[in-house]
C-alpha cells in the first residue's frame, strides 16, 4: 500500500505575476520567497520550510508566458483542488531566461518540493533531473523534446499534428484559389521536436498540394512574434495567401497581422495552427480567416498530469513516457472541442482518458536527444 500523502495549505500563487518577479530572481530572494509561504524567511543555503506538507508542494517551471501554458496552469490548479489532500501548486516565469529557468528549478528541488513540473529546452537538464531523482522528487516534463531520467515524460505526436493543418490548408488552396498560392510559416527552429512539427505543416502542404510555394519561413513562438513575423512576410511577399503557424500563439499573432493588412475574406485567406488552445479555438469559431487548429487535449493531459504527479507523491508507480495525440479543429467541429476542452472532468468526457488516439502511455523511458 502506497504510504499516506500529509495534508497541505492551497494552492500556491503564480509567482510571476508579482512586480519582484518581473526582475531578476536571485537565489536569496526566490528562496526567501517560497519560504514566505511557510511563514519563514528561508536564505540562500537553507531548506526554510520543513513541515510535512512541503512534500506535495509542486513547483512548476516555463520558459516565457504563452497562452497555451496559462490554459495549461488553470486546467492543473482545477484538477490538484479536487484531491484529497490538496496539492500546492508554485509557478514561475524565466522570462526567456533558461539559465533562470534552470535555477528556478535547482531551487525546487533545494527546498524539498515533492515534485517538479516543466515546460524547457532539454539542452544541459539531464544532471539537474537526475539530482532530483537522487532526492525522491517526481519530477515530470512537458516539453516539446523528452529528457533522460525524468520520472515522466509526456510528448506529443507532433508530425501528424502540423500534417493535418497542412493538409487542410492544401484542400482549401485546391478548392479556393485553383490549387496554387504562396505560403508563409511561423516555425519554431529550435527546437527538435518543434522542428518536426513545423516539417508536418509543410509536408501536408507539399503531398496534397504540388501548387503551394512557401515563400517564406520565420521563427516565431509567441502573439507578439507571431504578429510582427507575419507582418513583415505579408510585406514581402503581398501575395500570401496561407499562414501556417506551428503552434497557435504565433498563430494568433498571424491572425492579428492578416487583418491589419486587410486580409479579411476567408475565401482568399487562410490562418492555420497546431495547439488547440481555447484562444485558438475562438478565432476558428469566428469563422472568419483562422480556419484551423489542430486539438492536443491539452486540459486531459493538465488534469492527468496531477493526477499522475499524485500518484508518484503516493508512492504509486507511474509510466514513463505518455504520448498525446490531436485532432483537426474546424468551423464545422469547433463547439464541440471547445465544449470538450472546458469540460476535462466531465464523466461523459472519461473516455478520452483510455483512447489511444488521445493519449497512451509506455513502459519505455524517452532520453534526451543526440
Amino acid at each position: 500500500m502506497p504510504p499516506n500523502c500529509p495534508p497541505l495549505l492551497g494552492l500556491g500563487r503564480r509567482v510571476s505575476e508579482t512586480p519582484i518577479a518581473k526582475r531578476w530572481l536571485n537565489r536569496r530572494g526566490f528562496l526567501a520567497g517560497l519560504a514566505g509561504t511557510c511563514g519563514v524567511a528561508a536564505l540562500s543555503g537553507s531548506v526554510g520550510c520543513t513541515r510535512p506538507s512541503f512534500h506535495r508542494r509542486v513547483g512548476i517551471s516555463i520558459p516565457y508566458e504563452a497562452e497555451i501554458l496559462n490554459e495549461f496552469y488553470i486546467d492543473m490548479k482545477s484538477e490538484a483542488a479536487h484531491l484529497e489532500p490538496e496539492l500546492r501548486l508554485v509557478l514561475v516565469d524565466a522570462e526567456g531566461d533558461f539559465f533562470k529557468q534552470t535555477i528556478h528549478i535547482e531551487l525546487f528541488i533545494a527546498q524539498g518540493f515533492g515534485g517538479v513540473f516543466m515546460f524547457v529546452l532539454p539542452d544541459g537538464m539531464d544532471q539537474i533531473v537526475a539530482r532530483a531523482r537522487a532526492k525522491g522528487v517526481c519530477i515530470f516534463n512537458h516539453s516539446a523534446t523528452p529528457i533522460t531520467g525524468c520520472t515522466q515524460n509526456i510528448v506529443l505526436d507532433q508530425h501528424i499534428a502540423g500534417y493535418q493543418v497542412g493538409r487542410f490548408a492544401a484542400q482549401w488552396i485546391n478548392e479556393k484559389l485553383g490549387r496554387k498560392a504562396e505560403v508563409g510559416i511561423l516555425a519554431n527552429l529550435t527546437d527538435s521536436q518543434l522542428i518536426v512539427r513545423t516539417q508536418g505543416l509543410k509536408d501536408g502542404l507539399r503531398e496534397n498540394c504540388a501548387g503551394a510555394v512557401v515563400v517564406g519561413e520565420v521563427e516565431a513562438n509567441t502573439v507578439d512574434t507571431g504578429a510582427a513575423a507575419a507582418a513583415n512576410l505579408l510585406q514581402a511577399h503581398p501575395n500570401i495567401a496561407v499562414l501556417l503557424a506551428f503552434s497557435d500563439d504565433p498563430g494568433v499573432g498571424a491572425y492579428t497581422a492578416a487583418l491589419e493588412a486587410g486580409r479579411k475574406d476567408r475565401d482568399r485567406f487562410f490562418v492555420g495552427s497546431a495547439d488547440g488552445t481555447r484562444l485558438g479555438m475562438e478565432k476558428v469559431a469566428e469563422g472568419g480567416i483562422y480556419q484551423c487548429c489542430a486539438f492536443f487535449f491539452f486540459s486531459f493531459s493538465a488534469t492527468q498530469a496531477i493526477r499522475d504527479l499524485d500518484r508518484c507523491l503516493c508512492g504509486e508507480h507511474v509510466a514513463p513516457t505518455r504520448i498525446m495525440g490531436s485532432k483537426l479543429v474546424t468551423k464545422a467541429n469547433v463547439e464541440e472541442f471547445d465544449r470538450i476542452s472546458h469540460n476535462p472532468r466531465a464523466p461523459e468526457l472519461a473516455h478520452f482518458y483510455t483512447d489511444p488516439d488521445v493519449m497512451r502511455y509506455s513502459d519505455v523511458p524517452l532520453t534526451t536527444p543526440e
